[in-house]
């Protein structure tokens, strides 16, 4: 047996044990919950780098086809957001073709002969043909450089002795000068071509035996710039009185510096304009949308809602590359949108280009209840998606703009008409790289807005640019038939 002593020594000893394990239990329960702590923070911070990584991809696969990006920006092929249409290649059943054909009354004939026989030798030169085969060739003529002398008579009045001198034409100011069309020829093939000094020098040359420096060919743009610049107020005048007005903005480097060439533009007008700035300041300065009253279409840039005057419209174009970047990211709810809205274009146009009130009401109650429940989807997401939500709620907060288009005739669905009229921008810096001063950059605005209201109203660009330079107003050159 035990004895007291013993007892006692046994249990202290039984205690001591239990309160060592007891501290050991504390110690791995708060270490348990440290590591509960730091493996929750874990899963948090690996949250947020797989979404950080899918961010980072999905901008690595951003391009013109799916976001707001220009196609200048593309680093590789893009795949057009245009769907097969099963057609064959070449012209369709009821295009209008071109087909070469003979003429009646040609420039010039050549008749081919028959003055022997082949077979015994006899002379033909007095028999009559009694058939005669026929072809034509087209083909450009020999062209040269002609000088054309303007002489001014000067004459003394017999009965007063006043002297009397005839007016040299308008264009007629120099004692040797080159001519309209020689400077059209510069011009068009200058800022309209986008051929460089340097080989339009070579050209000329090659094909009028004459040479001309690029020092006097960037002197024909510039007089050819003094001769158009007036027509612009003519454009602006019309501009102002549209009841759709497309807008937006596109970069370029001037003299190795980045600015931006605006737009605004119509179905028959189109003005450009470069400036150094993108914001308020240069549409300020350009003078058209603070004064302009109708409905103007463009991308959702900032500065295009602060002129509260007139009414907005949103391009949809925009938002359909901006939807499919969602889609590739795994977002179902952008795929509903993108079927709505080219289902409301659809419907649009069957309508002949508005719906009904209550048709319109429909089509706005389908708008609002996906987007209701792509934002209900997106806020339980975590991490947040920022910029889907983002997307989600500007639909929201525009929705009058976004579907304007619904209801008023002449209010598209997207605003091609600027983004088409800007393109040659891009082309030009990607062929010329910059402007080495900016009254390059005005004199090809000026040129290439001429240019394209020109061809928006079916004018031979060759014949009115004639025109223009020998003093004739656009206003004229449009009116004529």
């Amino acid at each position: 047996m035990l004895t007291v002593q013993q007892a006692v020594f046994t249990v202290e000893s039984l205690i001591g044990k239990v309160q060592q394990q007891k501290q050991l239990i504390h110690q791995l329960v708060q270490e348990n919950e440290h590591l509960r702590h730091e493996n929750k923070q874990l899963r948090k911070e690996n949250e947020q780098l797989k979404y950080r990584v899918q961010e980072l991809e999905a901008r690595t696969k951003k391009n013109s086809s799916n976001s707001h990006l220009p196609p200048s920006s593309d680093r590789f092929h893009t795949h057009s957001s245009r769907k097969p249409s099963g057609n064959k290649p070449g012209g369709q059943e009821g295009h209008q073709g071109t087909t070469l054909r003979q003429v009646e009354h040609p420039h010039h004939r050549i008749v081919h002969r028959v003055h022997t026989c082949q077979g015994c030798g006899a002379s033909l030169r007095e028999v009559k043909p009694f058939k005669v085969d026929i072809r034509q060739v087209f083909d450009v003529p020999p062209v040269a450089i002609e000088v054309t002398q303007h002489e001014r008579e000067v004459k003394s009045c017999p009965h007063c002795r006043c002297v009397q001198q005839a007016e040299f034409p308008s264009h007629v100011t120099n004692h040797v000068q080159y001519g309209p069309r020689l400077t059209a020829l510069v011009v068009y093939l200058h800022h309209i071509q986008l051929i460089p000094y340097k080989r339009l020098s070579d050209t000329i040359e090659a094909l009028y035996q004459h040479s001309i420096s690029t020092g006097t060919l960037a002197n024909m743009v510039k007089r050819g710039r003094e001769s158009l610049e007036s027509n612009m107020d003519i454009i602006e005048d019309a501009l102002l009185e549209s009841n759709i007005l497309h807008v937006d903005e596109t970069s370029l480097h001037i003299n190795g510096k980045l600015a931006w060439v605006h737009v605004a533009c119509t179905s028959k007008y189109t003005y450009l304009a470069p400036h150094v700035s993108r914001g308020k300041k240069a549409t300020d300065d350009i003078g058209i949308l603070p004064r302009y009253e109708g409905t103007m279409m463009h991308d959702g840039f900032g500065t295009y809602p602060k002129y509260t005057q007139a009414t907005h419209a949103l391009c949809h174009a925009h938002h359909l590359r901006e939807l499919k970047g969602f889609i590739e990211q795994g977002h179902t709810w952008a795929s509903r949108m993108t079927t709505f809205l080219l289902a409301a274009k659809q419907a649009v146009e069957a309508h002949h280009g508005a719906l009904s009130e209550k048709e319109a009401r429909r089509w706005e109650r389908v708008y609002d209840r996906i987007l209701e429940r792509a934002q209900h989807r997106l806020e339980t997401k975590t991490p947040l998606p920022k910029k889907a939500l983002a997307f989600v709620r500007r639909l929201q907060k525009r929705k009058e703009e976004a579907l304007r288009f619904l209801r008023e005739v002449h209010v598209p669905f997207d605003n091609n008409q600027a983004e088409r009229d800007l393109r040659m921008v891009k082309v030009k810096e990607n062929i010329s790289g910059t402007f080495r001063e900016e009254t390059f950059a005005q004199s090809f605005c000026i040129t290439r807005s001429i240019v394209s209201t020109l061809m928006k109203h079916e004018k031979n660009v060759w014949d009115s640019l004639c025109l223009l330079l020998t003093g004739e107003t656009l206003d004229r050159v449009l009116s004529t038939t």
